[in-house]
């Protein structure tokens, strides 16, 4: 089907400027806060260094005539593969414009028609800019939560299905489990210790040489340790809390594990949407009963590559980019249908993934 020019005319032409000056409707996104952007690549295939972080040697005191004593360098892993498209489209058919229409018709108001017509075109616009960002949100909250990215039927139910889940190279030993016994499991609030298990995580990486600037966990894993009798005794002690507290506030916990040098709790309660068969249902990507222990900085950068069509341009296709995402609109005729579609090549690259440590509670 041949695409034409879109209704919406001269202010399609004007897409781009519309949406730098409407950047703060569209979605946040979480993403960002760890994930930076990497130079934008015309090629699609990508490899993603991984560092073997180690605790670095002193230099050796010599005699000033020898030879400096050789080191071994740190050993490099690294996951390659070919960044994947994520594309959505909306279409608007004939009753939808034929109600706008009649809407127009109905205000006398130029201003408030000229405000209808662009609410009518930004929805759309706004939509597609930000859906694949959300889908960014899921694989850096999988990535940082398990060390894996799924492609699933409940998470893309109308793309990709992964039969495995796709390693990020995160060392087994930084992948780590309170117990197996029952009683340590962080949802027994008489018998857990998760003061102490958060103390044996950042004492372990210690020894490698790693620190950490925070702990992200979700809502739940939050609750579980407020509740927990090794923390509600601990925080008395710290006169934190009345005795006969039933539970403590995830703020004096913070103060309580800065106060004695560990990292603080940082709350993770993402939910994103997942459309299928024209329903949307609600997903958390964070990985309930796994927190996640991340140092200082960035811990990766999203690889993208430029769409083809920003290279090769379709005629009568508008065309505007959102944070890299290039937004595209036009019209066919047979059946009768605006459209507006959004393409993102990007993947993350979790490059500090060997400094972070996941611990199971539950």
């Amino acid at each position: 089907m041949s695409k034409i020019q879109s209704i919406f005319g001269v202010y399609a032409s004007s897409l781009q400027a519309i949406i730098d000056n409407s950047l703060d409707r569209f979605a946040p996104n979480w993403y960002p806060k760890y994930f930076g952007w990497a130079p934008a690549q015309q090629t699609l295939t990508f490899t993603s260094v991984v560092g073997a972080s180690r605790i670095e040697a002193a230099a050796s005191i010599v005699n000033r005539s020898s030879e400096a004593p050789l080191r071994a360098r740190s050993e490099m892993s690294k996951y390659q593969g070919e960044i994947p498209a994520i594309k959505q489209k909306f279409s608007m058919r004939e009753g939808d414009y034929r109600d706008f229409l009649a809407l127009q018709a109905s205000s006398l108001d130029e201003a408030a028609k000229k405000a209808q017509l662009l609410d009518f075109l930004f929805d759309d616009v706004k939509k597609a800019g930000s859906a694949p960002h959300k889908r960014l949100d899921i694989m850096v909250l999988q990535a940082i939560s398990t060390g894996k990215i799924s492609l699933t039927v409940d998470n893309n139910p109308d793309g990709i299905i992964l039969k495995e889940d796709l390693d990020l190279l995160m060392p087994l030993e930084n992948k780590l489990s309170v117990t197996t016994t029952a009683e340590r499991k962080w949802r027994n609030p008489l018998t857990s210790t998760p003061l102490t298990d958060i103390t044996n995580v950042v004492t372990q990486a210690r020894l490698k040489g790693h620190s950490f600037e925070k702990i992200l966990m979700s809502m739940t894993q939050a609750m579980q340790l407020a509740k927990s009798k090794e923390v509600i005794d601990s925080l008395i002690s710290f006169n934190q809390l009345q005795k006969g507290a039933a539970i403590a506030t995830i703020a004096k916990v913070n103060e309580y594990l800065q106060a004695n040098l560990l990292p603080p709790i940082e709350l993770v309660d993402e939910v994103i949407g997942i459309e299928k068969d024209g329903i949307i249902n609600t997903l958390r990507p964070w990985q309930e009963g796994n927190i996640s222990f991340i140092p200082s900085g960035k811990l990766g950068v999203i690889k993208n590559a430029v769409c083809l069509e920003q290279m090769q341009p379709v005629q009568h296709v508008n065309y505007a980019v959102y944070n890299r995402a290039l937004l595209s609109k036009w019209q066919e005729n047979d059946p009768w249908a605006e459209f507006t579609a959004v393409e993102l090549n990007a993947f993350p690259a979790f490059e500090a993934i060997d400094k972070v440590y996941i611990l199971n509670v539950d």
